[in-house]
Order: structure tokens, then sequence, then C-alpha cells
């Protein structure tokens, strides 16, 4: 199995810690977010990953590929102009530039979570899935909404009453649902030459294509926006140098 990274934008609520490195780069005790994401990746066995970067790109792909000389690191050159949808498009086509597509995992680089978490989705048995902390509603994160025991909707916007819970911005795809989820970003970054669209939109539409299911999530994550979320991060992993 693959992974694609999505980790191009700015970090500007972090400043002054990303006025020298990209937000994913920002260090949880010590440890940065990417990192912590590869690592994650590695301990379950992918280490087919690719990196879409952007903000700082020469600074992240130094960093990573000291560490790990074989990960992909693709370069979003118009990322002050653009959102992770198109990202996401830049990665895919990196991916599978013969157009066969395979089952991989997508993430976005501002979140620290748990390796547990990433053997859960991998053991999941839908070949398509969003990993969900079920029962828990923030205004800033992506919610989602379940019906007959499939995913339906995805979006910020989602009322209180209507959201299974919260997406923690880590996905499953199936050679199917890639190929939905791609499409869509075509539509938007091709045909209506939409490029600053979050990844969700083009998902939404493809959760009327494919069957995606919730992957209850068991473990501890956060999405590091600002320096409020760093030091809650910080507190929840307090135990991780």
């Amino acid at each position: 199995m693959k992974a694609l990274i999505l980790a191009a934008g700015l970090g500007t609520r972090l400043s002054p810690l990303t006025n020298d490195r990209p937000k994913s780069l920002v260090a949880v005790n010590g440890k940065p977010i990417l990192f912590k994401q590869i690592e994650n990746l590695l301990e379950n066995g992918i280490a087919d990953i690719t990196i879409v970067s952007g903000y700082k790109s020469e600074v992240l792909k130094e960093a990573v590929n000291d560490r790990w000389p074989k990960i992909k690191i693709v370069n979003s050159v118009d990322y002050a102009t653009t959102n992770n949808m198109y990202s996401a498009y830049l990665g895919i086509q990196s991916m599978f530039s013969d157009k066969v597509f395979e089952p991989f995992l997508m993430m976005n680089a501002d979140v620290f979570y748990d390796s547990s978490i990433i053997k859960d989705l991998i053991c999941s048995n839908a070949p398509d899935a969003i990993v969900v902390d079920i029962g828990r509603y923030m205004e800033e994160s992506m919610k989602v909404v379940e019906k007959d025991g499939r995913l339906v909707e995805i979006s910020k916007q989602i009322a209180p009453e209507a959201a299974l819970g919260c997406s923690i911005d880590v996905y499953k795809f199936s050679a199917e649902g890639v190929s939905a989820f791609y499409n869509h970003c075509i539509e938007y970054i091709e045909a209506k030459k939409e490029l600053k669209m979050w990844s969700e939109v083009a998902l939404n539409e493809a959760l009327a294509d494919v069957v995606f299911k919730s992957c209850p999530l068991n473990g501890r994550w956060l999405e590091i926006d600002n320096h409020e979320d760093l030091a809650a991060a910080e507190k929840l992993f307090s135990e991780e140098k």
C-alpha cells in the first residue's frame, strides 16, 4: 500500500515557528509533525510514501530525504494560490502516472496522532474509509454524516445534530475510491479552474460514487493550526519525547 501526505501549506498561524520551516516540520515535544506521520506509516509496513510540499519546500526535502532518502517529494510551486485538493491532484498524478490506481492512504500533514490509528485503518474491512472521532464535534474540523451504514457527507458545515463525529483527515482509498476522488479533483481543477478547494470537497462528491465507511478512532490525535493547538498536543503526547 502507498501513502500520500499533503504538506504544502504556509502555516501562518504558527509563526514565527514557520518563518524558516513549513508547518509540517513544527515539532511536538521535539518531534516534527511530519516525522511522526512518516514513522506511523513505516511502523505499519508502508514505505512507498509521497509527500506534496510547497512552502519552504527545500527545507522539507532536505529534512525528510536526509533521514529517508527513498521518500518521494513532489513540489507544488503554486502552493500560495491553491489548496490541498490541488496538492492531492498533483500527488495522485505522480503516484499513478500510468493511471493504474492502487489502494493508498492520504493524510494532511498537520495532524499529530498515534501509529495505532494507521494499523486500525489498514486492518479495517472497508476498502474505502475515513478515520472518525465518533461523537466529537469541533467547529474547525471536517465532520461526517452516516446513513444506512455508509458515509454520505463530509464538510465543516455539518450541524452537530447531524454529525457522526469529526474526521481526523486520514483516509483510505481503494483503486475504485481513488479513481472516483481523482475524477472529481479533475472536474474542479481542470474543468472549473477552481484551485483553492479543500480535498474534502471532491471527496464529498466521491461518497455518492463509492461506499466509504467510518473507521472509529482508537487513539490520540490533534490537528495543529495555531500555538494553542501546539501546546495542547504537547500536553496530550507528553510521554512521547
